[in-house]
């Protein structure tokens, strides 16, 4: 047996990656990458070019500075060795030193003061000397400076200072940045040169120090020079000596100052590394009071003097660092704009092909609901058309779909009509007559049972009794592939002949091309047929005489006719006078208030009377009482004026109705005094159960027509609204149009807001005795009795529509003069 191995399922994450990733990438790689290696080279190529520009730009002014000061200090130099080097300083210098206090005279130092001057005129162009002292070894003093006092020395600092001086092996020593030995001075930071005054003593056979020369050089001239000097916005220039003082600096208060420690590490780095005979220089990153700079420095070769250029960073890439936010800019642009594409491209491309993948998916696992395709998406192009293709295919796969559920439906039902037809029938394969299968009753009939029969032919079990009806009945089939009523004799099992009428056709079944033959038993027809014979012999005898009875038969349904005829009126004539009896209820319903408030006044004014008749009889009549008895009589009579008068419209109106109502006189009128007539008798039908009644009727349409039956049909109209469409409402609205037609005809409208009329029993409203109610007081002839009121009397058309939940309308659409009945004149002859 193998081993059985141990695999663990791979449970890491999977990211399927589908076409809207693999479009991402594909922007990323083909846009966005290349954009962005571009931009981050440009960047780095220009921020390396703006450092190299700057830095080569700083570092040359940085060494022009340097040059410059070098300059300075070299003019310094050999203005301290002239001075040095005349007979007669050095002489001046020796002489006091040896003479006696008291023996010092003013001419060996008016002497040496002209010997300065007269050095210094040599250097006219050597700007910033603060002053020159002169010391003798011994303390003695010659003075030439910005004032003209003299100022105190200390002696210890003075001394400490010579022995320096004498000890170093340097021709002129540079101290850097000093304080002002003058303190009346305006100059308060200097830098101080020393130099040694020798002189050679033929005592000690050598040269020996006789003096020192001190010389101040003023910081402000340097920072004058300096601060002209334009490095770029906010970069800035310092200068530090050989102990890390700063001997120029923006902030003139940091003058004197140790360096900052950065500057001073890099002074101290090109000090320790020596330097060449151009002195020590380089750029360097420095983090510099907070702030990343680009530093400069040049220092000199003897490390007295180092020059610092500082470019702040932010100041200098700040050109760059708007060429990096513009390339951010436009990579979020290009990131919007893969954005939107993606999401173009997801709702366009992806979502379709998605859909049509998951449809494939589905129809595989048979979820799809295919007779719901696919939305196709707007535009013309191969998705569209790919969307397009899967709905046909869909379309044809559900066509399919419904074709082999409908030829197995067919098949099933064949199978089941087939075994169950009350006929005998069999299915037949003609090209060898074999039986494919016969039904139930086909057995019966012959009394064969099913396996005697299927797969084998008539000949194994002896069907036919002469077979050259069988090949007479297949050539009829082969010239019209369809077999009618063809008489054979066939054979049952039992051996009885039997008289069968056979019906052929052919028929698809299970994707073959069989026969379905129907065999119909007529034995017992051809015996019948004979009886027929004969009886028909009798029935020839009996013919007369029940033509007589037919005759009489005639005679009765004539009459019944008639009474059905008679019934048909009475039943009409009922039901107007119901719907009289109803108007009359209502009319004396209504006449009952107008009524009752007159007889109310009458008796107001009859017991006025009477209180009048008192007083006039006891002789206390008044003015007043006379005043109020007659306002009651003024008021009253109003009261009873006006209530007699809604009386007095009333029964006219009533009357009008009636009488038009109890007879189908004809007449002119007024179409919508007519209508408003009608309406007021009708109010007490509605009046109380919160229903209303709205009226829009044309002026001026004058009829010659019948009033009493459009108010028959109006009141029908009502009576079917109040008891059908309002049923289970409280309030409801009925309206009632009328306006004139072209052609002489006028159109009337009757509508409600109701329940309206279900569609199947619209068709059957104007049919006698319909009625929804039957056995609730309904008789189902109102609207038959207006339909052929309308049609028959009034000579015109009448119609419903409705929606159920919406009401309905009957419109009436009638000629301005109704057609002549029996008896009556023309209307356009009168």
């Amino acid at each position: 047996m193998n081993p059985k191995l141990d695999i663990k399922p791979d449970i890491r994450p999977y990211i399927k990656p589908n076409i809207t990733i693999k479009l991402i990438a594909y922007l990323l790689i083909v846009s966005v990458l290349p954009l962005l290696a571009y931009a981050v080279i440009s960047f780095d190529m220009v921020k390396r070019t703006m450092l190299e520009m700057a830095s080569g730009y700083s570092a040359q002014l940085v060494s022009n500075q340097r040059d410059y000061l070098l300059l300075q200090t070299a003019q310094i130099e050999s203005l301290a060795a002239r001075i040095a080097s005349i007979e007669e300083i050095g002489a001046a210098v020796a002489n006091i030193d040896t003479a006696q206090k008291s023996e010092r005279n003013s001419y060996d130092d008016l002497s040496a003061q002209a010997g300065i001057r007269q050095s210094l005129n040599a250097y006219t162009n050597l700007k910033g000397l603060v002053s020159i002292d002169l010391f003798t070894a011994k303390g003695n003093r010659f003075y030439v400076g910005d004032t003209l006092a003299v100022p105190v020395v200390n002696d210890a600092q003075r001394q400490r200072i010579y022995d320096a001086a004498v000890r170093s092996q340097q021709s002129l020593i540079w101290l850097g940045v000093e304080d002002n030995l003058n303190t009346a001075s305006p100059v308060r930071k200097v830098l101080t040169a020393v130099k040694v005054i020798r002189r050679y003593s033929e005592e000690k056979q050598d040269s020996v120090a006789t003096g020192m020369l001190l010389i101040n050089y003023s910081t402000d001239y340097l920072a004058e020079n300096f601060s002209r000097l334009d490095l770029g916005r906010e970069a800035y220039l310092m200068v530090a000596d050989a102990k890390g003082r700063l001997v120029y600096a923006p902030a003139h208060d940091e003058i004197g100052r140790a360096a900052p420690p950065e500057l001073a590490s890099l002074q101290n780095n090109a000090r320790a590394g020596g330097a060449g005979i151009m002195g020590a220089r380089g750029i360097a990153d420095v983090q510099l009071r907070q702030h990343n700079a680009l530093v400069s420095y040049s220092c000199t070769a003897d490390g007295l003097w180092c020059v610092f250029g500082v470019i702040p960073k932010q100041t200098l890439l700040a050109p760059v660092n708007r060429i990096a936010l513009l390339a951010t800019i436009v990579m979020l642009l290009c990131f919007a704009v893969i954005a939107l594409a993606v999401r173009h491209f997801k709702r366009n491309i992806v979502a379709p092909v998605r859909a049509i993948s998951d449809g494939f998916r589905q129809l595989q696992e048979n979820k799809f609901d295919i007779s719901k395709p696919l939305p196709l998406p707007n535009g013309k192009d191969e998705i569209t058309e790919l969307v397009a293709w899967f709905n046909a295919f869909l379309e044809t796969l559900q066509m399919r779909q419904r074709h082999e559920q409908e030829l197995i439906q067919s098949e099933y039902k064949f199978s089941a009509i087939f075994q169950l037809s009350p006929m005998a029938l069999a299915l037949i394969r003609l090209e060898n007559g074999e039986f494919v299968d016969v039904n139930n009753f086909w057995l019966l009939q012959f009394g064969f049972k099913r396996e005697d029969v299927v797969g084998k032919t008539s000949r194994d079990f002896n069907l036919w009794v002469d077979l050259k009806e069988r090949e007479k009945m297949v050539r009829a089939l082969q010239s019209a592939n369809i077999l009618n009523r063809f008489e054979v004799r066939q054979r049952r099992k039992d051996g009885r002949i039997i008289t069968c009428e056979l019906f052929g056709r052919p028929i698809e079944f299970q994707h073959e091309m069989l026969y379905i033959f129907c065999c119909v038993d007529i034995t017992r027809q051809r015996e019948v047929e004979q009886e027929i014979r004969e009886i028909n012999q009798q029935l020839e005898s009996r013919v007369h005489s029940r033509t007589i009875t037919l005759e009489q038969t005639n005679r009765e349904l004539a009459a019944a006719m008639n009474t059905l005829n008679r019934t048909k009126d009475e039943l009409v004539r009922s039901e107007k006078m119901a719907a009289l009896g109803a108007l009359v209820a209502g009319i004396a319903h209504e006449l009952n208030t107008p009524i009752g408030n007159s007889v109310t006044v009458a008796s107001t004014l009859q017991d006025e009377s009477g209180t009048l008749r008192a007083e006039l009889q006891s002789g206390k009549l008044r003015r007043s009482t006379i005043e109020y008895y007659l306002s009651t009589i003024t008021t009253g009579t109003e009261l009873l004026m006006r209530n007699l008068g809604s009386a007095h419209e009333l029964i006219s109106s009533f009357k009008q109705v009636t009488v038009d109502q109890s007879s189908n006189q004809r007449r002119p009128f007024m179409l919508k005094e007519t209508l408003e007539e009608i309406i007021a008798t009708l109010v007490p039908m509605y009046k109380k159960t919160g229903h209303s009644m709205h009226c829009e009727l044309a002026s001026g349409i004058m009829m010659d027509s019948y009033p009493g039956p459009l108010g028959q049909v109006l009141t029908n109209f009502v009576t079917n609204a109040l008891s059908h469409a309002f049923e289970g409402r409280s309030k409801g609205q009925m309206k009632l149009t009328a306006h004139p037609l072209a052609g002489g005809l006028v159109e009337i409208i009757f509508s409600d807001d109701g329940l309206g009329i279900p569609d199947e029993h619209q068709s059957r409203v104007f049919d006698p005795f319909f009625t929804t109610k039957l056995g609730k007081g309904g008789s189902g002839l109102g609207m038959s009795i207006a339909y052929n009121i309308v049609t028959s009397i009034l000579g015109g058309s009448i119609s419903l529509q409705s929606k159920l939940g919406e009401g309905s309308s009957f419109i009436l659409v009638l000629p301005l003069c109704a057609p002549v009945l029996q008896g009556e004149a023309d209307c356009h002859q009168a």
